[in-house]
């Protein structure tokens, strides 16, 4: 067990007898709500759903077609046959196109949804991805469901937030959840779990040891905790360690039902389905600290099981007394409420559930790019846009249904990469396309009369550089480094006033051979191979230079893998900055990195996740380990030395060894493959990686005097964007830094909206000293503020704020905090 990931783990005895335990009048009151005799020993709740991918192996009208209709039709049909069943929707996207066409059912379902017997696990467009998305397109996405849901009818504002299909979950989910208004959760993808027809391993081989699931499984021995983000933020959440189909085959002999289809035969006598109940406790009770056991059913695409109530109410009747265990239908959410009255059991965790799988942290990294910068494009606009002397402002319907897409594409198989080369160029694609061409269009209009600011550059005299005999000198008042061509036009040497800081050429491009595909690595799975094959430092490079208004441009052309790359390197313009850009195509079954060695023993690289800001180890589970950041990584040794890489956008990066850092900058894996002959019947999908627009990095040499890369002051960031922006560009972020800011420069304004519930803005301030308790001033330069209140992130007030002097006073406490303004 890791101290850094238990907090607090408390006795974990297995209940065995709820007569003799004490239960709160909470308690008994819900265990009558759902009917459970209090001399229950186990108490199994079967939580029915319906996996619905809004477009992975088909698109979306596809899959409407084939499945959605139908099932929601036999759903309806179900609930109204058996009044104590409940089923459960993950997500609203399909929920919206059936309303859209079965307008005579309408009523039925506001009414199923207000009984709480058609229960909502959440209130996104889609089951959103953590590890890729922007924190703020993770938020909009939660929002925009529960306003579809509050526009048309539907009361409910649900509490829980499940990802049953992500791969991995951001560590600082519950800081997100929190700020939404969340304050439960549930997932089962974490890493080192089983997960069948994924590995040739067998079951018993898992879970790995170090991971995880090996923590919760083997070592704390429960399925429920409470989960801390770095913030300290903290959500109830349970995990499906047995899939989130478990209890699909309860009325069938068989393997498994999925997208309607069933390996098995219809089979619901008494004893066949007291043997599956006797199993799933046998599975679940290990597990549980507390009476209650859940088992989810719901695989992907699958209908409701027929007459379910009917086969539980049978067992419950002839086979309770002698098992002691009640089984009922209801929703996670029920489960949860039983769960909490016994929070006090449960250990309280410091989870990083990954890496589950590393390979679609750079799978498709066009979409991942398109993603990220369609959302800096629209937070951009609003601020751009906003006005105080316009409330309520005019309505935009190009930004609404800019953001619409947008939730859509933080689904967790289009941002992550992992759909068919036919269903990403039909739907995924286009979508994303037609977002940024509204993003550009919106963004057009609030630029407006925007004054010219330029990026934040100074000419600098300090700049000298000679190249001579394949050699580049450069010497700025920041750095000194030479580039050579007999290295592969890899950085020789990188210095700055304390000295050497490589340990071998730097900006070098790695090539591995990778059995991988749009998933996993090689090294992830039984049979694949990931593996070292050549680098550009291993032969001679052409290097080329020319300088204008105080910067000198870069260019080195050098083979790798049979392939033409090209390396572009940006120095000088008074900046401590050194700007990077990578053109090229990887061969077939290759992943190249771009590795940086440093003369350091750092062991950890420190990251911003959705959420936060978190430190990592340089190695678990796989050798290397690679890690999803969302724009930066920054590893820093004991002595305070270290490097900030700055990735424009999410990127895959690893410590190799101490030291070493490497991220991925272009990849070609399309289909997994052990020992070079057998696909793996869970990741049937390929495709094709692309980087038509190149990979963009940045890297600045740290010391013992600079803050944490997460910490550095206004000035210091301006400088960093600086990096990646084309030099004498115009800075819009400058500009829209301005618009509304605080007295704290660790406390930063990161959006501006109108209000889609209630009047005013929503103003979204971002802490970077999470757990910190910091009071600030949030002010307008413009007009005065009249009255402010602290909402969550659907746009709920949560209470008055003092406005002093115009500003409103806001005590900033986690990660994420919301405001709402008059003026």
């Amino acid at each position: 067990m890791s101290s850094c990931d238990v907090v607090r783990a408390r006795d974990s005895g297995v209940y065995t007898s709820v007569v003799a335990a004490r239960t709160s009048e909470r308690e008994h009151r819900l265990r009558r709500r759902l009917g459970i005799p209090d001399d229950a020993r186990h108490v199994l709740v079967l939580g029915e759903s319906s996996h619905w991918d809004p477009n992975w192996l088909f698109t979306s009208e596809e899959y409407y077609e084939r499945r959605i209709e139908r099932i929601l039709d036999e759903v309806l049909r179900e609930l109204q046959r058996e009044p104590r069943r409940v089923f459960s929707l993950e997500a609203i996207f399909f929920l919206r196109l059936y309303w859209e066409r079965r307008p005579d059912r309408r009523d039925l379902l506001r009414q199923l949804v207000a009984e709480r017997r058609l229960q909502l696990t959440g209130t996104g467009i889609t089951t959103p991805d953590t590890v890729i998305p922007a924190t703020e397109a993770i938020l909009r996405d939660y929002l925009l469901g529960q306003e579809w849901l509050r526009a048309h009818g539907f009361e409910a504002e649900p509490r829980l937030a499940y990802l049953p299909d992500d791969f991995g979950c951001s560590p600082a989910w519950p800081a997100i959840l929190v700020a939404l208004g969340f304050d439960r959760t549930a997932l089962t993808r974490i890493d080192g779990m089983y997960f069948v027809g994924a590995d040739l391993r067998l079951p018993s081989s898992y879970p790995l040891p170090g991971s995880s699931a090996h923590l919760l499984a083997n070592e704390l021995r429960t399925q429920d905790f409470v989960w801390r983000a770095p913030d300290g933020s903290e959500v109830l959440c349970h995990w499906n360690a047995f899939t989130y189909f478990q209890g699909d085959m309860l009325a069938h002999l068989g393997v498994i039902r999925w997208m309607g289809m069933t390996l098995g035969v219809p089979w619901r006598t008494g004893r066949h389905i007291a043997s599956r109940i006797a199993g799933l406790v046998r599975q679940l009770a290990p597990l549980s600290r507390t009476p209650y056991l859940f088992c989810p059913i719901g695989c992907d695409f699958n209908g409701p099981i027929e007459r379910l109530c009917e086969l539980l109410e049978r067992y419950d009747r002839t086979r309770f007394g002698d098992s002691g265990t009640w089984v009922v239908s209801a929703g996670l959410d029920d489960y949860l409420d039983l769960v909490d009255c016994h929070r006090d059991s449960l250990p309280v965790l410091e989870l990083d559930p990954n890496p589950y799988w590393m390979g679609f942290y750079a799978s498709r990294p066009n979409v991942k790019r398109l993603s990220n910068r369609i959302v800096r494009k629209l937070v951009l606009a609003e601020k751009l846009a906003f006005d105080p002397a316009r409330d309520p402002a005019p309505h935009d319907a190009e930004l609404d249904d800019a953001w619409d897409l947008v939730a859509l594409t933080n689904h967790h198989d289009l941002v992550t990469g992992t759909s068919p080369e036919r269903v990403y160029r039909t739907e995924q694609l286009p979508w994303l396309q037609r977002a940024e061409s509204l993003a550009d269009r919106v963004l057009d209009r609030a630029r407006g009369d925007a004054p010219e600011t330029r990026a934040p550059t100074t000419s600098s005299s300090e700049l000298e550089w000679t190249l001579h005999d394949g050699r580049l000198d450069v010497r700025t008042e920041h750095y000194a480094l030479t580039i050579t061509e007999a290295s592969g036009g890899c950085l020789t040497s990188y210095r700055d006033a304390t000295g050497e800081r490589l340990s071998a050429p730097g900006n070098d491009l790695v090539a591995y051979v990778d059995s991988g595909g749009l998933w996993r690595m090689g090294h992830e799975y039984l049979g694949g191979r990931f593996r070292e094959i050549e680098r550009t430092s291993d032969r001679p490079a052409r290097i080329d230079a020319r300088e204008a208004d105080g910067v000198l441009e870069v260019v080195v052309r050098a083979r790798l893998c049979g392939h033409d790359v090209v390396r572009y390197v940006w120095l000088g313009g008074g900046s401590p900055i050194v700007r990077m850009h990578v053109d090229g195509t990887a061969a077939a079954r290759r992943t190249i990195t771009c590795r940086l060695p440093l003369a350091s023993t750092a062991r950890s690289l420190s990251m911003n996740v959705p959420g936060g800001v978190v430190t990592r180890p340089h190695h678990k589970l796989y050798d290397p380990t690679f890690w999803p950041a969302r724009s930066f990584a920054h590893v820093e040794d004991p002595a305070g030395f270290g490097l900030a890489v700055f990735l424009g956008g999410p990127a895959c990066v690893a410590l190799t060894r101490p030291g070493v850092v490497e991220w991925v900058v272009l990849r070609h894996a399309p289909l997994e493959m052990a020992f070079g002959v057998v696909p793996l019947p869970a990741h049937p999908a390929s495709g094709v990686g692309t980087a038509e627009d190149g990979v963009e990095y940045a890297v600045w040499l740290t010391g013992p005097g600079d803050h944490r890369a997460h910490h550095l002051p206004r000035e210091v960031r301006r400088s960093l964007r600086a990096g990646l922006t084309a030099p004498r560009s115009i800075d819009l972020d400058a500009i829209a830094s301005e618009v509304m800011t605080t007295d704290c420069d660790d406390v930063l304004v990161s959006a501006i909206k109108v209000a889609s519930r209630g009047g005013g803005h929503v103003v979204r301030l971002r802490s970077y000293r999470p757990g910190e308790r910091i009071d600030v001033r949030l002010r307008c330069g413009r007009r005065a503020i009249r009255e402010a209140r602290l909402c969550d992130a659907r746009e709920r007030d949560l209470g008055p704020l003092v406005v002093e002097g115009g500003a409103a006073r806001v005590t900033v406490e986690r990660a994420i905090t919301s405001v709402r303004v008059s003026f």
